[in-house]
């Protein structure tokens, strides 16, 4: 089986909270939400424009400057390709006068994450590809997050390939996950808690570091009993998401 090779970097010193712009309630509430979900350009740009505030972005602004190029997240859900970050950049981009990079990124695999356990989503890392401007600072978007996995693997990407992530924004959140870098009293709990052994698992099974983790990531795992709990589980969830169709992490369960 050909390993999935999953790109993240070490986050930089103070690096900025997901600017998130509406409560869960809300969104789920707009009549718009499950077709822009599905992929209704039209009801997703109708959602973004509802949604989305001018307070919010002005704040993304004082963040990123002047410079910036706006990358949405372009990913396949499970009821289909879901519109939304697509349809926020495009508000960002009038709102904010700022370039947009739309199709030249995309997300390559089909993850499932939509209602998945933490265990899920640790396991079926979502993999991007596309062309990055060298030297160019970047603004991620996306519709919600939650472990914050996939932006922090699109952030990989982009640094990977010489450009930089100076901010990111969200529709929404879940578990106060705007805190998306781990913080170093989170990492110093993991690594006290779980010692050496996390470390070298991750970077067997992962090719990255706990300080690559997001913060809603490190105490997920933080909260676990022990490091072979922690093995065992993902291997359970890998077997369930290959049952499914969906291509996941490789787990040896013989470390």
């Amino acid at each position: 089986m050909k390993k999935l090779a999953v790109r993240r970097m070490p986050w930089p010193p103070a690096f900025p909270e997901v600017v998130v712009h509406a409560n869960l309630a809300d969104r789920d509430s707009h009549p718009d939400f499950p077709a822009a979900k599905a992929g209704d350009k039209d009801a997703a740009a109708r959602l973004a424009v509802s949604l989305t505030s001018a307070r919010v972005w002005n704040q993304l602004n004082a963040l990123a400057g002047s410079d910036a190029v706006l990358l949405p997240v372009a990913a396949l859900e499970t009821d289909g390709f879901n519109a939304i970050p697509d349809a926020m950049a495009r508000v960002a981009a009038g709102w904010l006068k700022l370039d947009l990079s739309a199709g030249r990124v995309i997300q390559f695999n089909r993850v499932g994450h939509t209602r998945a356990s933490g265990w899920h989503r640790l396991v079926t890392p979502p993999l991007f590809e596309g062309a990055i401007e060298r030297g160019r600072n970047y603004i991620l978007v996306d519709d919600h997050i939650g472990l914050g996995g996939t932006l922090a693997n699109l952030r990989g990407h982009i640094e990977g390939k010489g450009g930089r992530v100076v901010a990111m924004t969200t529709l929404t959140e879940s578990r106060e996950a705007r805190t998306i870098a781990v913080r170093a009293e989170t990492l110093n709990v993991l690594r006290m808690t779980h010692g050496r052994q996390l470390e070298d698992l991750w970077q067997e099974t992962f090719g990255h570091g706990l300080d690559c983790l997001t913060e809603v990531e490190a105490g997920y795992l933080a909260r676990q009993l022990s490091v072979d709990l922690i093995r065992t589980r993902m291997a359970e969830a890998a077997e369930q998401a290959r049952r499914r169709g969906v291509q996941a992490i490789a787990i040896d369960l013989t470390s």
